[in-house]
């Protein structure tokens, strides 16, 4: 029995070392369906790119704004995909021109 502890005390701490490392920059998905992002709040490493598909029967137009950055993705049809690469730390707030309602907040750390 004592070796099994050994291992789960291993990889407990293992799990806290990596926890402690703070995110890692790497692809983020976000899905666009039914009118709204599949998350109102995200936090994501600098240097990652958030995908966002859309998933929905409409078209949307993302916009992302804040602290000296602005993308506009353009006229998004269904089934297409907009990568937004986040190369600068700070808060934004993503929504879509075409649906005013659809809001989300990103930060980049």
């Amino acid at each position: 029995m004592k070796p099994i502890v050994v291992i789960a005390a291993t990889a407990a701490i293992s799990t806290l070392a990596l926890a402690g490392a703070g995110l890692a920059a790497g692809l983020v998905n976000v899905e666009q369906k039914n009118i709204a992002f599949s998350t109102p709040s995200l936090t994501v490493a600098k240097g990652s790119i958030v995908n966002f598909l859309n998933s929905d029967t409409t078209s949307h137009n993302i916009i992302i704004s804040g602290e000296g950055l602005s993308m506009n993705s353009g006229l998004q049809q269904p089934g297409v995909a907009f990568k937004a690469p986040m190369m600068k730390a700070g808060e934004y707030q993503v929504t879509c021109a075409i649906h005013p309602k659809m809001k989300m907040t990103m930060i980049v750390q």
